[in-house]
């Protein structure tokens, strides 16, 4: 049902669409309309139904979505095409939502459409594997607006979604080629064009004004004219219009507008005007039309555009004077035409471009007025004239003093106890107004010169990512800031951002006695008040803020007044507990701010009242008095009795030690025995009879212990073992036809197949679901393949019996490693790193099924970096250089489980069910 802008109520139902007047009961029938401008024959099924802020009525149905216009009797109707961008993604409609700022939103069974009026298109948005912020299932069936602008998407099958639409400020792309999405390098030419430079996808030219790829450029091994590498580490579009794109490893290249080919600089030895290095990791042209490159094992040189070279500048250890590190990582040119040269490791240098003088700065662990990290990623210069350097682990500094005086320059440091986001800054940015914009490893940095303030940014105010990549920063001629990082990258107008301004409710969602929650007449939330007990020693109280757009950036500040001396901050937590109150009255109050920093300074007040004990009270004094003359009187007698009871006590009390010493002794007997029992039964699947991942981690722990032991001991070199993953191919098609117990009976088969493959002293065991482990000790290669075709084998070739004679067949896909992969570096990767190799390896063999896939590393593998990411992305290079040794099933058409399903069909003698 909707409310129509007079009072009207329109009721979808499975006729179509009502229109009810509450005050006069009338009721107006528009299904058939509606069918009728849908091409129905009949009756169509209304699911949602809205009527928008300019009185269109807008009907979602099982055939299309249909508009009833407001000014007139026309009806407009959408519908699903295949393979015709901008139209509704099905016909079958099951929510709408006009949005806060009028957006139209349409929630289909294959995704969820947006509705732009002016152009009368719909885009579509819809689960992406490869994307986690992606919906997480496209047939969404509810949509709902909260007071502070969230959207919520219920979905069918996969739950609830979140979204907050000021994340589109911060305007997040992927980038131009989707190949790629780790953008490192920006530029902007006067074309309309942003050159966007990627880590392994080369460059791409996007159009300014549609967004569009205009172009890629991608490195060609038999294209000398190509991109040389498509690891691009810097871009620069120098005055007279032409790109120039640095390297990671290929030098320098310059793009040829005309031609689309690159001409490329590399270090020649024989050349002295060469490219010092390889790797280029900064550009910059300054105020003279000079370009420097600033080069990883090369230094700084400086292009000679007339002789077509570079002029080299001279290391620290090739003369008196010089640059303090081969790795230059950043470039600036101050106001007084001087050169500031970031560097990895070897801090912060000022070069004269005329004289060549070096003046160096580096961090001093005593002195806190000196450079706070050596390695420097990126050196800024304000509208100003004010330098800023970031720096890896210490934060962003602020250059005091003049360049022309460099004895006289001091440096002011800011960090996380400032309130950076992260000490590790890769980026800095000016805005229009001033600010700062700072790239970190862990978000956003909003950082005010004159005042110090600073407010962050993070994924869920619409980043690429937390974290950002070193280089990719930049500022367009039109004020749009650029940062770059593994996710895409952010391109926005700071004076355009969205921020939540509404303050968050604060609600009491708790209120707990000794821990446990406290029995009250109404619920937390509904309370308007707390009564405490004298016994109520220990009281807690929970409480939160209701805006839902990044609840763990919400803050929190206290006080309970008449208790505590002023406000307590409590940053994110949301919890305090008072212990042993004094009788009276107090009033606890909470604010709240949201993850914009907008503070709800009203808050949550909570009226508390404590109760004084009861021997405080006058009646109390009586009760004491007569209290102790009673006991005065109960003293008396009991000495009269003691002597006679002591020794009757004594033997008494002799008995009782032994009877009881007996009983405990009987009882530590009987819960030694059970402790015995919980622990094999810890350590064992109770469906197949395996050991359990508990069980099997203890074991490979302790035998990796033992076998390390022996190896310092005795000097013997430890055994290996091959670990290896089966997972079953057909299990949930099984449970889908024949349920559940049928699914648990086809393991415990599976489990009888391990153990009768496998040898005693071996480790085999149910890692979960459908998916084992084996740990085959003291094998290699050759003998993992063996048992993986042995096993391979005895489940394809399986008649699983479910019982009422019904029988199935399915297969397993196998993945294995060797521990120690490289045999040559047993330290190089744990057992547990192992296990996810073969994991790994499980997952090329299930492309095929019914197949298994494993591999180590030789000798040549333990000088890869990274060598579990370059397994797992990289394992046709490894293989085709000989690091890896990789073993594959001589796959056989005829020995597939499919058709052995064939197969058994032809046999009469088995159940349909085969």
């Amino acid at each position: 049902m909707a409310e129509g802008h007079g009072g009207a109520l329109w009721v979808a139902t499975h006729l179509g669409v009502d229109r009810l007047d509450p005050a006069s009961g009338r009721v107006e029938r528009l299904g058939l309309r509606v069918a009728a401008a849908l091409g129905a024959s009949g009756p169509v099924q209304a699911n949602a139904v809205l009527e928008d802020q300019h009185g269109d009525l807008w009907v979602g149905t099982d055939a299309g979505l249909a508009k009833i216009e407001a000014a007139g009797e026309r009806v407009r109707v959408y519908r699903s095409q295949r393979d015709v961008p901008g139209t509704l993604p099905s016909d079958h409609v099951q929510a709408l939502l006009e949005d806060d700022s009028g957006r139209l939103w349409i929630g289909t069974g294959a995704g969820l459409a947006l509705f732009d009026r002016r152009a009368e298109r719909f885009d579509t948005y819809r689960h992406q594997a490869a994307d986690p912020a992606s919906l997480p299932d496209d047939y969404v069936i509810s949509l709902y607006e909260d007071r502070a602008g969230l959207m919520w998407i219920g979905t069918k099958t996969k739950g609830v979604a979140k979204w907050n639409p000021r994340s589109w400020s911060f305007g997040h792309q992927l980038g131009g080629d989707p190949a790629g999405t780790a953008v490192t390098a920006f530029a902007e030419d006067g074309k309309e064009t942003l050159w966007l430079g990627t880590f392994g996808a080369g460059l791409s030219a996007i159009d300014r004004r549609t967004g569009a790829a205009r172009s890629h450029y991608r490195h060609r091994p038999n294209d000398p004219r190509s991109l040389p590498d498509d690891r691009v580490m810097a871009a620069l579009v120098d005055h007279h219009g032409t790109l120039w794109v640095g390297t990671m490893t290929a030098g320098l290249a310059r793009l040829d507008a005309g031609s689309h080919a690159f001409r490329t600089y590399r270090p020649d030895a024989a050349v002295a005007q060469s490219l010092p290095a390889l790797g280029v990791m900064c550009l910059l042209e300054d105020t003279r039309g000079n370009l420097w490159v600033g080069t990883y094992g090369g230094g700084l040189a400086r292009f000679d555009r007339a002789s077509d070279g570079f002029r080299r500048y001279a290391l620290a250890d090739t003369g008196e004077e010089g640059l303090r590190s081969d790795r230059a990582t950043a470039l600036a040119e101050d106001p007084s035409g001087l050169l500031w040269v970031g560097t990895d490791g070897g801090g912060l240098d000022l070069l004269d471009p005329d004289t060549g003088k070096v003046v160096r700065f580096v961090h001093q662990r005593d002195d806190t007025s000196t450079l706070s990290a050596n390695t420097v990623y990126s050196v800024h210069v304000d509208p100003r004239g004010g330098v800023w350097i970031g720096t890896r682990g210490g934060g962003l500094d602020h250059i005091i003093g003049s360049a022309r005086r460099p004895d006289d320059i001091r440096f002011r440091n800011y960090s996380e106890t400032d309130g950076l986001a992260n000490d590790t800054v890769y980026g800095i940015e000016s805005d229009s107004a001033g600010r700062l914009w700072l790239s970190t490893i862990g978000g956003l940095s909003r950082f005010e010169p004159d005042s110090g303030a600073i407010r962050n940014f993070r994924q869920s105010h619409g980043l690429q990512g937390d974290e950002f990549n070193f280089g990719a920063h930049f500022r367009s001629v039109t004020g749009q800031l650029f940062f770059g990082g593994p996710n895409g990258y952010n391109g926005f107008f700071p004076e355009r951002l969205l921020y939540d301004e509404i303050p968050p409710p604060v609600v009491l969602t708790a209120f707990l006695k000794f821990n446990q929650p406290a029995q009250a007449p109404l619920v937390p939330e509904q309370l308007k008040s707390i009564s405490l007990g004298y016994k109520d020693a220990v009281v807690t109280l929970e409480f939160a803020a209701l805006d839902f757009a990044a609840p763990a950036a919400n803050r929190y500040r206290y006080m309970l007044q008449g208790f505590d001396s002023g406000w307590v901050e409590a940053g994110a937590k949301r919890s305090v507990t008072y212990t042993n109150l004094a009788a009276g009255n107090y009033v606890f109050r909470v604010r709240a701010a949201n993850s914009d920093g907008v503070w709800n300074e009203g808050g949550l007040s909570l009226p508390v009242t404590v109760a004084p004990a009861p021997w405080a009270t006058w009646w109390a004094r009586v009760g004491y008095a007569l209290l102790a003359a009673l006991i005065i009187y109960w003293l008396w007698s009991t000495q009269q009795r003691k002597l006679q009871r002591e020794a009757e006590y004594a033997r008494r009390l002799q008995v009782e030690v032994r009877d009881r010493t007996v009983e405990l002794a009987e009882r530590n007997r009987e819960l030694e025995h059970l402790n015995r029992q919980l622990k094999e039964a810890s350590l064992t699947d109770p469906l197949t009879g395996l050991g359990n991942r508990r069980y099997l981690q203890q074991m490979l722990t302790q035998f990796v212990s033992a076998e390390e032991l022996r190896e310092a001991q005795h000097g013997a070199p430890a055994l290996s073992m091959v670990l290896m993953v089966i997972d079953l191919d057909y299990l949930k098609p099984i449970n889908d036809m024949h349920g559940h117990q049928a699914g648990d009976r086809i393991l415990t088969q599976v489990a009888d197949i391990l153990r009768d493959c496998c040898r005693a002293g071996d480790y085999a065991a149910r890692w979960g679901g459908d998916e084992f482990v084996v740990a085959y000790l003291g094998a290699d290669l050759s003998n993992a393949e063996v048992l993986a075709e042995r096993v391979r084998s005895r489940v394809a070739k399986q008649i699983f019996r479910l019982g009422d004679g019904r029988v199935v067949r399915t297969s397993c896909s196998i993945g294995f490693a060797r521990y120690p992969f490289v045999l040559e570096a047993p330290a190089l990767l744990t057992w547990e790193q192992c296990l996810s190799l073969a994991d790994a390896a499980l997952f090329h063999a299930k492309k095929q099924r019914n197949a298994w896939l494993g591999w180590a590393g030789t000798a040549a593998a333990a000088a890869v970096e990274g060598l579990l990411q370059a397994v797992e992305t990289d394992l046709e290079r490894l293989e085709r250089e000989g690091r890896l040794d990789v073993r594959r099933t001589q796959f056989q058409p005829e020995d597939t489980v499919d058709k052995l399903r064939v197969g058994a069909r032809r046999r009469s003698d088995w159940p349909t069910g085969v």
